[in-house]
């Protein structure tokens, strides 16, 4: 029997908690009355605030007619539909409220309530039933004042009926904004999911990593604590900022524990290792749209890219995939970052020879010490954007960047137009010498590029994969490069459907969202004349000498007809740069140097104002 659940030992009362976190088939049966609160007191330093503004007479009165209730992890409270019978004051745990969409059936979070925010007002108020779902999102004790009690309380202090207007209209507001709960996580369990791991050493870096990253104390527990009751763990978590939880098994009673009191669960595992029996069911049983699931990979600190998961491992059910180096500050600062929701995401749009300025904006965040977390662009900015999470330094980068456009030109191995003007071989060859076998999901950060679907008529997102594959099919435009033939359909660049896919980025929830865009600004302002004998030949024909080419054409069709959807991405992202990039030639790939001048001054005027505070 695990210790029982409640604020003060005095009246906590054995009650074995639920293992799993929320399902769709949790019950009311999960709710365990703990009985009347002795003597009408409340657990040791919970305050009421409905309570606040009654002398202590008339607050104890109260009190007295409330009772400890104890609700395991993944339990209903009450139910969308259920009458309203009680008032609910939160002692300790984590409860979250729910939608369900009565057309299609799917669920919306919220919001997520902690200790002393009350439940149940809305209904009783209203008189109706519960417009809501509340589940415990953790083993969670809650204090019950009953239907007729609650009654008593507004007729004799209609004072109180403040606090609840104004707690109302702060839900309803958030109800009806259709915005989706953000994960702000607290307390992290870390879970191994192979064999031969130093869990508690890990854990115990990744708390310090936390400290180093977020103000306050984050405590770290690696075993249970000898005499530990839900209360203890209760104060615990009140005394530190933030809590991790180190559990060294599958399925063991403390590895339950750290699991019930998670906001964020973060797998542990070594790269070709099989995962321990059963975690893969386990896992599976527990996962909740409520506890986010990552998985930390431990790689050996000299691994010039990260070695792959063994496949069981890799179809574990996770959100992302984090690598860690051994002895790797950088790698333990960027896994804090990301598991707390405090990531620095950022997304490069694409632009032909514009996108070079990427390279200023790099080098400005580089220099500034603003390591990025996460990464993911379109087009040119797709090929940046999978140098950044190769981890190549920006003087690698430029190198490597020179050498693919400046100091040759890929696009001038023309065939018979069949699929597009060009063979493609030179960029197929120039991506793969790039990026040799370098997979999406082995990357030292996480990355995601994208392209357009013409089969399914969609952008698509690409997280997995060959990645110079990905990149050929996000840079592959129309009539120009072949597009690249795959089992989900044709694939284009990815700037006819999202040039700059800040949204993609923003979706994740992982931080702020800084967005470089170089596709917007007006374009064939800077054309170079044509040449003698190409004058003739315009004339020969009766083509006006201040057309541009099919090329500059074919390069700036693939960006102009995203630029509505890049104007709704950017109202995602935290921050916009812009490079004033108007009197550049979309293949002015030789004034590479000019180019990311601009980037570079663009980046560090916004660093130097104040406008990248937010994001960095």
């Amino acid at each position: 029997m695990n210790p029982g659940i409640g604020g003060d030992p005095s009246f906590a009362r054995d009650f074995e908690p639920v293992g799993a976190l929320p399902s769709d088939d949790a019950t009311r049966s999960d709710i365990c009355d703990l009985g009347p609160v002795p003597g009408g007191r409340t657990p040791e330093r919970l305050e009421i605030p409905f309570l606040a503004g009654l002398d202590e007479a008339d607050a104890g009165a109260i009190r007295a007619r409330m009772t400890s209730v104890a609700v395991a992890g993944g339990g209903l409270l009450f139910a969308e539909g259920d009458p309203a019978d009680a008032l609910y004051t939160l002692v300790s745990g984590a409860v979250g409220l729910t939608v369900q969409n009565p057309r299609d059936g799917s669920v919306r979070r919220l919001m997520r309530l902690s200790p002393p925010e009350t439940v149940g007002e809305h209904a009783l108020l209203s008189g109706e039933p519960h417009s809501v779902t509340a589940t415990a999102l953790r083993d969670t004790h809650l204090l019950r004042l009953p239907r007729d009690a609650f009654e008593d309380l507004i007729k004799d202090h209609p004072g109180t009926l403040l606090y609840f207007a104004r707690i109302l209209a702060s839900r309803l507001r958030t109800a009806h904004t259709g915005v989706t709960l953000s994960h702000a996580p607290r307390s992290f369990a870390v879970l191994a999911v192979t064999e031969d791991l130093t869990v508690a050493s890990f854990g115990e870096r990744l708390a310090q990593a936390l400290d180093a990253t977020l103000p306050g104390r984050t405590g770290c527990l690696t075993d249970w604590p000898a005499g530990a009751d839900e209360a203890w763990f209760h104060r615990y978590e009140q005394a530190h900022d933030r809590t991790v939880f180190v559990a060294h098994r599958i399925d063991c009673p403390w590895c339950q524990l750290c699991l019930r009191h998670a906001d964020h669960v973060l797998l542990l595992a070594k790269p070709g290792a099989p995962p321990r029996p059963g975690a893969d069911a386990y896992l599976t049983s527990i996962r909740s749209d409520w506890i986010r699931m990552d998985l930390a990979v431990t790689q050996p600190a000299e691994a010039p890219l990260p070695y792959p998961l063994h496949p069981e491992v890799a179809a574990l059910p996770f959100s992302m995939r984090l690598q860690v180096r051994e002895n790797h500050g950088g790698d333990f600062a960027r896994l804090a970052r990301i598991a707390s929701g405090h990531a620095r995401a950022l997304v490069l749009g694409g632009g032909g020879a514009r996108g070079l300025a990427h390279l200023g904006v790099l080098r400005a965040l580089s220099e500034a010490g603003l390591d990025i977390d996460l990464v993911g662009g379109t087009s040119m900015g797709a090929i940046l954007a999978a140098s950044v999470a190769m981890d190549w330094t920006i003087d690698e980068i430029e190198t490597h960047t020179v050498a693919s456009f400046v100091g040759r030109n890929p696009l001038d191995d023309y065939t018979l137009p069949f699929h597009a003007l060009t063979r493609g071989a030179k960029v197929d060859a120039g991506l793969a010498e790039r990026f040799g076998e370098a997979r999406i999901e082995d990357l030292w950060r996480p990355f995601f590029c994208v392209s357009s679907n013409l089969t399914a008529g969609t952008a698509m997102v690409h997280r997995t994969g060959a990645l110079d594959r990905a990149i050929r099919a996000s840079i592959a435009i129309p009539g120009l490069l072949p597009p690249v033939a795959t089992e989900d359909g044709i694939l284009v660049d990815g700037g006819m459907m999202n040039n700059l896919p800040a949204d993609v980025m923003a979706d994740l929830d992982r931080g702020p969202v800084l967005a470089v865009d170089v596709g917007s600004d007006s374009a064939f302002q800077a054309m170079p004349r044509p040449g003698r004998s190409a004058r003739a030949v315009r004339r020969l024909f009766g083509i006006s000498d201040r057309l541009p080419g099919i090329a500059h054409l074919l390069l700036r069709s693939a960006t102009v007809s995203s630029d509505a959807q890049t104007m709704m991405a950017i109202t995602r992202a935290s921050v916009i740069l812009k490079p004033p990039l108007a009197g550049v030639d979309l293949r002015a790939w030789s004034s590479f140097e000019t180019t990311a001048d601009l980037g570079y001054r663009c980046a560090r005027d916004a660093l130097e104002s104040g406008r990248l505070e937010v994001w960095a």
